[in-house]
């Protein structure tokens, strides 16, 4: 019943609308302008606008089409761009992998390296010695190995301060500077002395083992025994 109402009302409104337009002036006087013309140009008139009736009929359903090819086009691009932001994520959150460790006289030798291409004067070079494993210990999860050298320089100018620093932290995978004290040098006002602490983080090479399968072991006395047996025959 419902349906059959709004069936009706449906056509009492467009009776209503048809109405209306009938009263209007530009309609009157294109009907008369229709009903002037010949027959065949009324029938070229009538497919005419049947035909843009069906344009507009299915302007709708391509209209909604085309929107949704672009929502879906959309929604590609935000699923890759999320897509690769979980990969970024997932690489961060992974460590890196570590190089084989440095021992104290190979981290200490590319220290050295380090501060005479900067120009150090020797004089400027302090010493030069182990950190502890105890003070260091901690710093790393179990299955690192941890190497530190604390590294102590005189009469530095700040931009040796600042170039040095860098130079050291970035001086090879696996290497940090873990710390940096400064003080102003005795009886100067613009030379500074730095003790830095590098530590140096390395996974120790992987042991596949060098033991023969058991099975492939002679076991002792076994080919005497059979000699002997040889003989006896």
């Amino acid at each position: 019943m419902a349906f059959e109402d709004l069936r009706e009302q449906l056509k009492d409104r467009a009776a209503e609308a048809m109405s209306k337009l009938q009263e209007t002036s530009a309609f009157n006087t294109l009907r008369e302008r229709y009903e002037s013309q010949t027959p065949p140009v009324q029938k070229a008139v009538v497919a005419g606008a049947s035909l843009l009736m069906v344009l507009i009929v299915l302007m709708w359903p391509m209209s909604y089409i085309s929107s949704s090819s672009d929502t879906l086009a959309k929604f590609e691009e935000n699923r890759e761009l999320i897509q690769g932001l979980l990969r970024s994520s997932r690489s961060a959150n992974e460590p890196a992998p570590l190089p084989p460790p440095m021992d104290s006289s190979t981290l200490k030798s590319s220290v050295d390296g380090i501060l005479r291409q900067n120009g150090l004067l020797p004089d400027q070079i302090g010493e030069m010695n182990p950190i502890p494993e105890s003070e260091i210990k901690g710093l790393a999860p179990p299955g690192v190995v941890t190497n530190g050298l604390t590294v102590q320089l005189k009469k530095l100018n700040v931009m040796q301060l600042i170039e040095i620093g860098n130079l050291i932290q970035n001086m090879a995978p696996g290497t940090k500077l873990y710390g940096a004290d400064i003080v102003q040098t005795a009886a100067t006002t613009h030379y500074y002395d730095m003790t830095l602490q590098v530590v140096n983080f390395g996974l120790p090479p992987f042991d596949t083992g060098g033991d023969e399968p058991a099975d492939s072991k002679k076991k002792p006395g076994k080919g005497k025994s059979k000699s002997s047996d040889a003989e006896m025959e």
